[in-house]
Parts: C-alpha cells; sequence; structure tokens
C-alpha cells in the first residue's frame, strides 16, 4: 500500500488507537487521544464483531477534550487555550529557513479604498484603508454558549459545559508574501472521486495565481499517480480555463492511491515546483501533509495547500464542504422519483441509497429538505431491520395506514447487519457492503412472508450525483476556497487547508481537520429535526 494509502486507512480507523499513524506525519507534538469527559450525549458505544469501538459523533465539537487535563486546576482554561493555540498554528516557510523574508503583495486590491473622507468600515483616513488581512485576525471556532451538558447538541470540554474561546486564523490575502511570482511554479492537483465543484476551484486558483502575476501554472493529471507516469503535466491559464466551471467533473482527472512520499517529492523536484494545491479529502489531505514534512526534512521551498473536497460533508471544524450543497439539492429529484413511484402504486415502497461512508449528512438533509422521506437510516445511528421495533415493522404500518413509504439510507449505515466485506479500495478506503441492496431484499421477503403486498423500488443516484456541475451555492463556495488557496501560499503557509467555519474563511493545519471524520451527532437539534420531519422512531 502507498503512503498515500497507509494515511487515509489510518483516518478511517476508528478505534482505540487514536490514529497514531495518521498523528506521526502530523508537526504538533501532541499524540495522546482526545476523549470528552462529558460528551452530553455526543459518545455512543458501539459494539462491532464483539469488541467495543468508541464511535466519534462530534463534529467539531469535543475532540479538544484532554484526559489528561486537571479541570480541578484554577488554570486549567488557560492550559487548554495554550494547548489550542499551539496546535491550530499554521507552519510556516519560515520555520524552515527563518532567513526567508517577505516583499510587498503583489495582489491588488481594487476599488477597495473609500469613496469619501469619512468613516468607512470603522476608518477615518483614506491612507488607513486596506483590505488586506492581518496575520493577527482570527475566526471564533465556537459560538455557542452551552448552559448545561444536558441542552441539545451540547459541546463541552468539562463537566460544567464552561465557556472557552477557541480562535482559528482567518484566511485572505496578506499585505507582505513570501513568493516573487515570476519565480512561481505552481500546480493542481485533483485525487480521489469525482465531486461537483473541482472544476471551479481549479478556474478560480489559477486566475487568482495570474492575478498575483505567476505565468508557470500546470495541472497534475489523475491525482498522485499524476507524479509517477509519462503523461504530461497540462498548462493552465485563465484562457484555459474560462469555461470549465460549466461542466461536471474534473479536467485533470481523479484517481486514488499512488506512490509513495518519497517518489512524489523527487517528482516535484525534478518539476521545479513550488507551489502545490491539493484538491482531495482526508486520505488526500494526509498525503499533503506527508508531502509538506517530507519537503520540511528535505529542506525545499514548498508551499502545500489543501483544498477539502469531500461530497459527504465529513471534515472537522467546517460548516460545509464543497459538493455537499449541490449533492443535497440533487438527490432530491431522486427521493421525488421514489415518492412517485411509491405513491403511485398499491402498497409502494421507495428506497433511495445515498452517499456516505462515514457520516449522514446528506441523507440527513435531503431528507429534512424533500420533506417526503419516512424513513433516514444513517451510519451513527443504529438500527435493526426486524423484530417489533425495526424499520420492516415500521414499513408495515406506514403502508397500511398511509399508503406508501420512502427511505433513504447512506451507503454507510447499517454494516454491522450485513456480511462484513474485505479489503480497501486504492485510497486505503473500506471496502462497504450493499445496504441498499439489502434493504431492498429484506423488505421484499418480509412482505412476502407476512402476505401483505408490496411494490419496492430502489434508486441509487450516486454517480449521477457526483457527476453533476456546481450549483450556485457551492460555486460561490469555491471561488472563495480557491481565492484563499493561493491567497495561503503566496503568505508563506504550508501544510494546510481552507475551509468556512461560521461563514467566515479560515486556514488550519491539515493534521487537525484529519484526525477523524466529522459525523452527524445524534443528539444535535439537526437530527431530531430530521426525525421530526420524517416521523420515525427508534429502531433499536
Amino acid at each position: 500500500m502507498s503512503s498515500v494509502s497507509i494515511g487515509f486507512s489510518a483516518v478511517r480507523s476508528l478505534d482505540h488507537s487514536c490514529f497514531a499513524p495518521l498523528y506521526a506525519l502530523s508537526s504538533s507534538p501532541r499524540k495522546s487521544c482526545f476523549w470528552p469527559q462529558a460528551a452530553g450525549g455526543v459518545f455512543r458505544r458501539w459494539k462491532e464483531g464483539g469488541s467495543g469501538r468508541l464511535l466519534v459523533l462530534a463534529s467539531a465539537a469535543v475532540e479538544e477534550s484532554d484526559p489528561g487535563m486537571d479541570y480541578a486546576e484554577t488554570n486549567w482554561k488557560d492550559q487548554f487555550q495554550e494547548d489550542f493555540e499551539r496546535r491550530f498554528d499554521l507552519p510556516h516557510l519560515t520555520d524552515l529557513l527563518p532567513d526567508l523574508t517577505p516583499i510587498p503583495s503583489t495582489f491588488r486590491l481594487k476599488k477597495r479604498s473609500p469613496s469619501s473622507d469619512d468613516y468607512v468600515n470603522g476608518y477615518l483616513y483614506r491612507e488607513q484603508y486596506n483590505g488586506y488581512i492581518n496575520n493577527a485576525d482570527r475566526v471564533l471556532l465556537k459560538v455557542i454558549k452551552y448552559s448545561s451538558p444536558t441542552s441539545a447538541g451540547a459541546e463541552c470540554i468539562d463537566s460544567d459545559c464552561t465557556w472557552v474561546e477557541q480562535w482559528i486564523h482567518r484566511a485572505g490575502p496578506r499585505k507582505e508574501i513570501f513568493f516573487r511570482p515570476g519565480d512561481v511554479n505552481a500546480a493542481i492537483v485533483t485525487c480521489g472521486g469525482l465531486c461537483p465543484g473541482l472544476n471551479d476551484v481549479i478556474r478560480q486558483i489559477v486566475i487568482t495565481l495570474e492575478m498575483y502575476g505567476v505565468k508557470k501554472i500546470v495541472g497534475i493529471p489523475h491525482g498522485y499517480r499524476g507524479f509517477s507516469t509519462e503523461e504530461p503535466e497540462i498548462p493552465l491559464s485563465r484562457k484555459a480555463v474560462q469555461t470549465i466551471h460549466l461542466s461536471g467533473g474534473s479536467i485533470l482527472g481523479v484517481s486514488r492511491g499512488g506512490p509513495n512520499i518519497e517518489e512524489i517529492v523527487n517528482s516535484i523536484q525534478a518539476r521545479g515546483i513550488n507551489m502545490l494545491f491539493v484538491l482531495g479529502g482526508d486520505g488526500t489531505h494526509a498525503g499533503a501533509n506527508a508531502i509538506h514534512k517530507e519537503c520540511n526534512k528535505r529542506r525545499i521551498k514548498l508551499a502545500v495547500v489543501g483544498v477539502p473536497k469531500t461530497i459527504d460533508n465529513d471534515i472537522l471544524y467546517m460548516d460545509r464542504t464543497f459538493g455537499f450543497d449541490t449533492a443535497v439539492e440533487e438527490a432530491q429529484r431522486a427521493i421525488n422519483s421514489a415518492y412517485i413511484e411509491a405513491h403511485s402504486a398499491y402498497h409502494g415502497i421507495g428506497i433511495v441509497k445515498l452517499m456516505g461512508r462515514s457520516s449522514g449528512f446528506i441523507a440527513m438533509h435531503a431528507s429534512l429538505a424533500s420533506g417526503q422521506v419516512d424513513v433516514c437510516l444513517i451510519p451513527e445511528d443504529p438500527f435493526t431491520l426486524h423484530g417489533p421495533n425495526g424499520v420492516l415493522r415500521h414499513l408495515r404500518y406506514l403502508v397500511q395506514t398511509k399508503g406508501s413509504a420512502v427511505v433513504c439510507v447512506a451507503e454507510g449505515a447499517g454494516q454491522d447487519l450485513l456480511e462484513k466485506a474485505t479489503g480497501t479500495d486504492a485510497s486505503g478506503n473500506k471496502i462497504l457492503s450493499d445496504i441498499g441492496i439489502h434493504v431492498v431484499q429484506e423488505t421484499r421477503k418480509y412482505f412476502k412472508e407476512i402476505g401483505v403486498p408490496a411494490d419496492v423500488k430502489y434508486i441509487d443516484p450516486t454517480y449521477m450525483i457526483r457527476a453533476v456541475r456546481a450549483n450556485a451555492a457551492d460555486g460561490i463556495l469555491c471561488t472563495v476556497l480557491g481565492q484563499n488557496a493561493v491567497h495561503g501560499a503566496f503568505a508563506g503557509f504550508s501544510g494546510i487547508t481552507v475551509g468556512v467555519v461560521n461563514t467566515h474563511y479560515a486556514y488550519f493545519p491539515i493534521p487537525e481537520v484529519i484526525s477523524h471524520p466529522r459525523l452527524v451527532d445524534t443528539n444535535s437539534r439537526m437530527w431530531h429535526r430530521c426525525l421530526t420531519s420524517t416521523g420515525q422512531p427508534d429502531f433499536i
């Protein structure tokens, strides 16, 4: 297995090993596990094969809590904040090359000065105003002060649910940069599977690089594999990418897996690349962080900046990742088709399988948005099919009382009910058994056994959703993410990724956002809203 695959496999492991292989890639000295002392329902014991596993259901919630922290100490909050600031401090090229000196930014902020000498946005004088981000600017990570761990969706650090401010670095253009545009040789690579918005991000990275004055921009074909193949680089310019956002997919191509990190860095050195933009999920980001670490080891001046690409919306801390909004919108078409089929048939049951290997965000939001779903099944909420409290018993009740039913199931749901698949794909993803087909087969079998006719229709729109063009909301998100990725690289940061937090854009050290997937908190208000919408009971 390649280094990239190893990193991805470590990310997906949700057992008590606390992802030790992944943290080996981290610049942070922290190696301990982070289980909260009072999670307010955020954690749930998950049994698999007789061995207990701890499934982390917090989003950006409580993974900061350190069991080694003594909350009886009067200064524990200061210790917590110091540790948080250290963990989220951004790696910078000057850490490796302390003599590196900045130059004034070549990114010109046109039409940013006030139209009068009166106060404009708090600035009195024209010469005081500029649109650059100060390096000391921060974005608040948590905005809700929970009064008690028993509050719905409470994300608490200690048993008293103490409010502790947590700040992360604000993204955007800086007044000083650490690369001369004429010396920049930038490369873009897209890894993993397809996702709506890839071309939008590529386009905006290229456009923003050119606004800085960069002339040498290339695309690496077919993910990390492109660093080891004879396939030529793809020259990129504003003219070349002007209309690519009008189509789905990636003009650079995608693939999973690839060569080991040493080979990738050898290729980067041979090509003279000094800015690398990596679009991919947590496995791809683990690879990007390993590239950053290897370049530091070799004392290579290379800015490695990631843009999180996961249609499942399962990256920690971030409001949402690009492609997710489009996926939810497109899923409505499949759900509506399932509803029409079910509603039109005698005892019709429509079953739709949506993406979501570890997290059920697409299934949850699509169910909420459609208003047509009667049962929503996600990986984070265990369920049974058979028995008095099972899904099938509830489907029988639905077809007898309202004539039809619609089920929305995430692909990673109910894996404990299936025969375990073995092996992993090229990215290190554990191969899943098909829960959609299983639910269909068990539903048909159940209704046949009880002598009740049922017309079951099954829809799996996965690849149709992945391949579409990004919608307007994702298009805007992709545009700003691409711009901020370039700003971060010119600011001298490396081993970072960019995301949106509480509607503001921020930079994160890669290891902090890939320690484990962001999952639906089944005690959250959003999941409760979904249950209210579907009207489903607990299936346990």
